[in-house]
């Protein structure tokens, strides 16, 4: 019986060892996995973070180049802007004159003058409409792309915060 003891000894001593060599090597497989799975979420919150700052860095500079545009187009609707009341005013001064002279030369002549400050009423009328639509069209793109602008902005403070809680749950581990 002595015998058997001393057969059977180193037989339950392997046995636990393999035991516990499992164990670790199970251990060691689990933390590894976590491990590619938190490089993984890294990876992949690292490409989102900056695939959202350089969205909003497109839309910092579309807000940039459509505010320079609507200021210059604000700009020539103020510096043209008395043209054509004035056209208009003296278009209908030249017409009355005409009504007083009677001198066929100078008839002719005002009326070239009359027909051309028409022409040039029509052309500062039809500039003055398209600057309008134009001042219209950039003012909507430029509330547009500071609203989305604020979307990328609320994005990133969102990341940020997720972040923040990671952080703070590494930190308790």
């Amino acid at each position: 019986m002595r015998y058997t003891l001393f057969l059977l000894v180193p037989f339950a001593l392997h046995a636990q060892t393999a035991d516990v060599e499992q164990r670790v090597t199970q251990t060691l497989i689990s933390e590894i996995q976590q491990l590619r799975m938190a490089i993984e979420r890294s990876t992949l919150l690292n490409a989102r973070t900056q695939l959202a700052i350089s969205q909003f860095q497109l839309q910092e500079q579309s807000v940039a180049r459509l505010t320079t545009q609507l200021s210059e187009v604000r700009a020539r609707g103020a510096e043209s802007g008395g043209m054509p009341k004035r056209l208009a005013q003296e278009l209908q001064e030249t017409e009355q004159r005409r009504t007083t002279i009677t001198d066929p030369k100078m008839v002719r002549e005002l009326d070239d003058h009359i027909r051309d400050m028409k022409a040039r009423l029509e052309q500062f009328t039809s500039m003055e409409t398209a600057r309008a639509a134009r001042e219209g069209e950039l003012s909507i793109q430029l509330q547009q792309t500071q609203a989305a602008m604020a979307a990328s902005r609320a994005r990133i403070e969102e990341m940020e915060r997720a972040l923040e809680t990671a952080i703070q749950l590494m930190l308790k581990r």
